[in-house]
């Protein structure tokens, strides 16, 4: 697929991946329609054109955007939000993430887009790893009403596609980082910017993580590769980090010194238990991998920053 040649539409385009995604793909001579809920984009460019789109359901009329579009790389979502109350967030859950992706799945195939490319999550796999990563074949296991509801419409693309003869690709990314970040990254690097010591020398766990450099070099990939189509991909940036090591890294880049001290952990989990702060706790504490194996022989694929650069690109940005 020649770059010059091909228009991608890109859903959730003001999103913090969406962004980094359309300016990457303007920078390599991709035509981009970009769909996204704020009236006004921040980027211009020749080669761009944006869809201010005030809900994605299943009532959204895509047919006028999708001519001539090649590839659509979904990233729309409603997000994962801790405070959810559970039937309320199943509901939203579904309206967005199911209904609305398989409204789109639909209209692209009367509109005979090539691919679709749908950006899930790892939480479709599970919440945490013990002694194996997570591989993109294993059976998922969705703990919450937001994995869950990513899960169907994984199954909805699949299915929708395979009857009509629609390309597809599925790509499962875990915690995604980079200059702008916002979420959990951000509270860890507002963690890392304190003065003062930090209880963590003692954590050993390990978490897969990926620089939005890296994700959007992947995506770019699934856009033309032959070996893409029909498949479930999990990426990284195929260096893992304990939380001690990533907060070490984070001051290093901010620099500053380490200051880290041990301190149980069998008293940091029952803080978060009585604090009502569990789930937090456990993204600190818990180990997280994913084996990116099958991306890197199938797709013949590395990821281009190392995790050293797009920390000190991430950090360096949040000093601005």
């Amino acid at each position: 697929m020649s770059s010059s040649l091909h228009t991608i539409l890109v859903t959730g385009a003001t999103g913090f991946l969406g962004l980094h995604l359309c300016q990457h793909l303007l920078d390599q001579g991709y035509r981009v329609k970009a769909v996204g809920r704020q009236p006004v984009y921040p980027l211009t460019h020749e080669n761009l054109s944006y869809h201010p789109i005030e809900n994605i359901d299943g009532k959204t009329d895509w047919q006028d955007l999708l001519d001539d579009v090649a590839v659509i790389v979904h990233l729309a979502a409603r997000v994962h939000h801790m405070k959810d109350r559970k039937m309320k967030a199943l509901s939203a859950y579904q309206e967005v993430n199911v209904r609305g992706t398989q409204q789109l799945v639909r209209q692209a195939v009367k509109g005979n887009v090539k691919r679709f490319i749908y950006v899930s999550s790892i939480k479709v796999n599970g919440e945490q790893t013990f002694e194996m990563p997570f591989r993109a074949e294993d059976h998922p296991q969705p703990q919450d009403a937001y994995s869950l509801s990513k899960l169907q419409g994984e199954q909805i693309l699949k299915e929708e596609a395979r009857r009509q003869g629609m390309e597809w690709v599925i790509i499962r990314p875990p915690l995604i980082y980079g200059p702008k970040v916002k979420g959990n990254f951000q509270q860890l690097i507002a963690l890392a910017k304190t003065p003062y010591p930090l209880p963590f020398r003692l954590l050993k766990n390990q978490r897969s993580l990926v620089s939005v450099f890296n994700l959007v070099s992947f995506i770019e990939c699934c856009l033309h590769h032959q070996n893409a189509h029909r498949e479930i991909f999990l990426v990284s940036d195929n260096q893992d980090l304990s939380t001690s090591q990533l907060l070490l890294a984070l001051r290093k880049a901010l620099g500053r010194g380490g200051r880290l001290f041990p301190f149980p952990l069998f008293v940091l989990k029952l803080f978060g238990l009585l604090t009502g702060k569990r789930r937090q706790v456990g993204r600190i504490t818990e180990s997280l991998q994913v084996n990116i194996e099958k991306s890197t022989r199938l797709l013949n694929w590395l990821p281009p920053v190392t995790v050293e650069e797009a920390l000190k690109m991430t950090v360096a940005e949040s000093l601005k």
